[in-house]
């Protein structure tokens, strides 16, 4: 019964201290990447926030879950893109976009990584008035409406270090919404993060 205990005993210690021999391991195949940096868009220029899941298919194909916002963009540049509204004409829209993509880069040149991408998921418009005091009380009237979209769109990566590195998007969404199909075309640059 003791030689089981200490046979058992020794096959668990070296299972705990034994590394995976996969050819490639979950860790190098996932990463979560974010980006922040200033959007010039059709819904006028506003700073802007990426963030993405990315698997690694291939070593040049990789499946991207990612979500977008465009906040703060003035109502008067993205009336386009905004969800029906009451009288008041709002004040700014934020736009959030969530959207699974296929990211290809065809090659990389050092640290410098170009790619092209293309997915869908969801689009999302939310118009926002100015606070009015109706009997004592504050009301904002915000107006939301999702649809589902479409992109594609180009882009390339500089890595400063595995962490760091400085980027540019360009990305074109096709909104489908009832009776009218608006596009939004968005160029974003700055600073991009990875954690492997």
């Amino acid at each position: 019964m003791r030689t089981y205990r200490r046979i058992g005993l020794a096959l668990l210690i070296a299972l705990g201290i034994s590394t995976s021999s996969f050819a490639q391991s979950a860790d190098d195949r996932l990463s979560l990447n974010a980006s922040v940096g200033p959007s010039f868009a059709n819904l006028g220029t506003t700073f802007s926030t990426t963030a993405g899941l990315d698997l690694a298919l291939t070593e040049n194909v990789t499946l991207v879950g990612e979500f977008g916002m465009l906040p703060h963009a003035p109502f008067r540049d993205a009336s386009e893109i905004a969800p029906p509204t009451a009288e008041v004409e709002p004040r700014r829209v934020n736009a959030y976009h969530w959207n699974g993509n296929l990211k290809v880069q065809p090659f990389k040149l050092h640290a410098l990584a170009p790619y092209v991408t293309a997915g869908v998921g969801s689009f999302t418009a939310e118009a926002i008035s100015d606070s009015t005091r109706i009997g004592g009380l504050s009301v904002q009237d915000r107006r939301r409406v999702s649809d589902f979209a479409a992109n594609i769109g180009a882009g390339v990566l500089y890595r400063i270090n595995d962490w760091v590195g400085v980027g540019a998007d360009y990305r074109t969404f096709f909104v489908q919404r009832d009776g009218a199909d608006p596009r939004v075309h968005r160029f974003t640059a700055g600073l991009s993060f990875s954690l492997r």
